[in-house]
């Protein structure tokens, strides 16, 4: 990943459900960013010393903190880069800036990340996410063959954020309305746990909150499943901030790493 940080500015933003805002940014910095950027992502660097996040300011001793965001797109030729902004009503420093923000905003990223894309190769696709993963989610449904066939099981809060996406007419999109996060992981794993299993291997690709990684991995390599492959992340931990969910991130896999060898 790059990491001379690029300066860009908020040429737009848009409501793409009552959870998801799409901000476009613009700036010569993107002159070079990857064309095949697209489920990567860029970190962006946020104020941690405003009001609302001192604490956090004291915890991190910096001034400044970065988030990860996946990149939903970006033109080439316009050198626009969107993003799609997750709206939670807590006070950290990227959510008090997705809320506040206004065209002609500037910021700093690095990036771009490797992409998080299925292997086409596989003969079938499985997806699980909540609202954190449903801009890669979206990426992989686009980018696949138009002959692909599977499931796309995506939670969200309520009926109004489920959205359009552009799907192969094989791959059925399974709105999961819940919104209290710990049930949305519980009825995510149990559309993963009773899966219909097609013919042929196919890819997993899960991501969202800490215990549905975790519990999807468990699940996966207890039974053994046959993959053309798999993507399980977590990109962030009830309760605890993004500097606790990447502790806890890290524990996690060194544990992992014991138990499978």
């Amino acid at each position: 990943m790059a990491v001379t940080p690029r300066s860009l500015r908020v040429l737009k933003q848009r409501l793409i459900s009552p959870n998801l805002k799409r901000i476009t940014f613009v700036g010569d910095d993107l002159a070079d960013f990857s064309i095949n950027s697209a489920s990567g992502y860029v970190k962006i660097f946020f104020d941690a010393n405003s009001a609302s996040s001192s604490t956090l300011a004291l915890e991190t001793n910096q001034k400044t903190v970065k988030r990860s965001f996946t990149i939903r797109a970006f033109r080439e030729n316009e050198c626009e880069l969107d993003i799609d902004f997750v709206l939670h009503d807590d006070y950290g420093p990227a959510s008090i800036w997705s809320n506040a923000v206004t065209v002609g905003d500037v910021v700093s990223i690095v990036g771009p990340g490797p992409t998080k894309l299925v292997d086409q190769s596989a003969d079938w696709f499985a997806f699980f996410g909540d609202l954190s993963a449903l801009p890669a989610i979206a990426v992989n449904l686009e980018k696949i063959h138009s002959s692909s066939v599977g499931f796309a099981f995506l939670q969200v809060p309520s009926i109004e954020s489920c959205i359009d996406l552009e799907a192969p007419s094989g791959v059925e999109i399974c709105w999961v309305v819940q919104p209290n996060p710990k049930e949305a992981v519980n009825e995510l794993l149990k559309s993963l746990r009773g899966l219909t299993w097609m013919k042929g291997n196919p890819y997993i690709w899960v991501a969202g909150e800490f215990e549905l990684m975790r519990g999807a991995r468990k699940f996966l390599k207890s039974n053994k499943k046959q993959l053309a492959g798999s993507y399980i992340s977590s990109y962030w931990k009830f309760g605890a901030t993004q500097e606790g969910h990447r502790k806890a991130k890290f524990l996690d896999a060194a544990i992992s790493k014991v138990q499978i060898n």
